[in-house]
């Protein structure tokens, strides 16, 4: 009776029929083409197996860092930082790289860094360098700045931005955007209660 039913509905509606054939049909096709794009995901995540860039920041100096009573900040920054490509079979391009630096969630400086490639397993030395003068925004700012300069050392965060393109065999296709944030502790210029700058990893975001 139910094969009956259908055969009756047909007659007195095919177009009906059709299209329900039709979306059938294409649910069919969709659901084919993502468990093949998923099991194509897996083959080539085996293969290259892919792991997260890497960077520390190798050394951090002040020369200047003060604050007038205008709350103009005087700074002359010097970084060294290594990034690491860990991956073996994956090659990388690093362009559009820029570093900046921020006190307090204020940028206070900012440098244009030239292009570069790593190849697989190879590390890259950078060394920004942050010099000039740039005003801060808000009492607690002026406060937190004193409070630290007694202590002895500087909370600065360092970040490096860059556009990646992934070099497989001869192949190049656009990567992600990579973020790099370095959270320093900096000893303050001429600070005799300063701690000495220990190496510090930093965070990485795509």
């Amino acid at each position: 009776m139910g094969s009956a039913s259908r055969a009756v509905s047909c007659l007195c509606c095919p177009c009906k029929c059709l299209a329900c054939g039709l979306f059938s049909c294409l649910c069919s096709i969709l659901v084919s083409l993502a468990v093949t794009l998923g099991i194509l995901v897996l083959i080539l995540y085996l293969i290259f197996k892919p792991h997260m860039i890497a960077a520390t920041v190798d050394s951090a100096s002040l020369a200047q860092f003060s604050l007038s009573p205008s709350s103009t900040l005087a700074y002359d920054l010097n970084v060294t930082m290594t990034v690491r490509n860990p991956n073996t079979r994956v090659g990388l391009y690093y362009d559009d790289v820029q570093s900046l630096a921020f006190y307090k969630d204020q940028r206070f400086g900012y440098a244009p860094l030239d292009a570069f490639y790593q190849g697989t397993e190879a590390s890259t030395k950078l060394s920004p360098e942050f010099h000039g003068s740039g005003l801060l925004q808000g009492d607690v700012t002026a406060a937190e700045f004193r409070q630290e300069q007694s202590a002895g050392n500087f909370a600065v965060n360092v970040d490096l931005d860059a556009k990646l393109r992934v070099k497989v065999w001869s192949f190049k296709v656009r990567g992600p955007k990579a973020k790099i944030t370095c959270k320093l502790s900096v000893p303050a210029p001429g600070a005799a209660n300063a701690s000495p700058f220990q190496p510090t990893d930093c965070k990485v975001w795509f």
